[in-house]
Formats: structure tokens, sequence, C-alpha cells
């Protein structure tokens, strides 16, 4: 035999061995029948039926919890219908609120009458204090801006505006030139 051909004859002999230990090895698995996966929902509605049949049996009654779901709030499709319709913002929460109350759908609120007028004063008082100034008097300019109580002494400037007060004169000095009209 040259040195070939005992490569090639051990080579076959270990293949030989390995299939030879790999029979002794394995074992005949015994065939078990598998049943199809049972989904999470059809397990939870058996074990729920079980439940109440082994409550009937022991006598027992358990109320059943009231399930609130997301669906009851706006969604993304309904409050796009809405701001297509025109109702935007705060106004939407006076939607929501209308359908929890009465239970209709979006369409028959939008087309209630009551709704729209009830619609077109939170309109109108919204129009009204976006209107009016914003501070303690009614003049041209509020009482709450820095720029008001700038022209005022710094005694009568209230207490938590004087730093806003300050800065901003120091902000004007720094910008202002030497000149008077620079």
């Amino acid at each position: 035999m040259t040195i070939d051909q005992n490569e090639n004859f051990d080579s076959t002999n270990e293949e030989e061995l390995e299939i030879n230990l790999e029979d002794e090895t394995s074992e005949p698995e015994p065939k078990v029948e598998e049943k199809p996966a049972e989904t999470l929902e059809a397990r939870k509605a058996r074990l729920e039926r079980q439940l109440e049949q082994t409550n009937k049996k022991l006598g027992v009654t358990i109320e059943k919890e009231v399930k609130t779901s997301k669906s009851d709030s706006l969604d993304y499709g309904k409050k796009a219908f809405l701001v297509a319709n025109g109702i935007k913002g705060d106004e939407m929460k006076l939607v929501d609120e209308a359908i929890k109350k009465t239970g209709d759908s979006i369409e028959d609120i939008l087309a209630n009458p009551y709704f729209q007028a009830k619609l077109e004063e939170t309109r109108n008082l919204a129009k009204t204090a976006d209107a009016s100034p914003k501070g303690n008097r009614s003049s041209t300019m509020p009482t709450d801006s820095v720029e008001y109580w700038m022209g005022k002494p710094m005694e009568e400037v209230p207490q938590e505006m004087r730093i806003k007060v300050v800065n901003a004169k120091l902000e004007k000095e720094k910008n202002s030139g030497v000149f008077y009209n620079s």
C-alpha cells in the first residue's frame, strides 16, 4: 500500500466510525402529537370560562370590571377629522366631552346646534381674551411689562419686577451710543 492509499483508507475508516458512533448514541425519539399553538386571546377566554364555571360551583359571584379603553378618547384619525372641520386646540376637548356625555358620533355632535352654539361661545371668549391687554390696568401698555416700569421711579416698581427693570436699563445703556442720535 502506498501512502496515498493509506490516507484514503484512514479517512474512510474515520467516516465509518463517526457514522457508527452517531447511530449508537442516538436513541429513537418518541413521537408526540403536537397541538396547534393556542393564541393568548383563546387561552385567556378558555381560562375565564373555567374560572366562571368554578365560581358557579362554589356559589361565588364576582362583578366584572368595566374596561376603559383608549378608544374613548380622541385618536389621531378623529383629531384629523376635527381639524379638517375647523376644530383646533382646546375646542377638541369640548368635542371629547360632548362625545362622552352624549355618546353620539363626531358627525352628529358637529351637526348639533347646541354644540355649535357652545363652540361659538368658546371661540368668542378666546378672541376676547386675546384682544384684551394683559396686566392690571387697561392702558396702552400692560403693567406687567418691563418697558412700562422702565419709565417709573424704582420705588414704584414692584419687587418681583425690579431685577428685570434694572437689567433692561443696563442693557439699554450698553446699546446706546455716545452721541444723542446714535
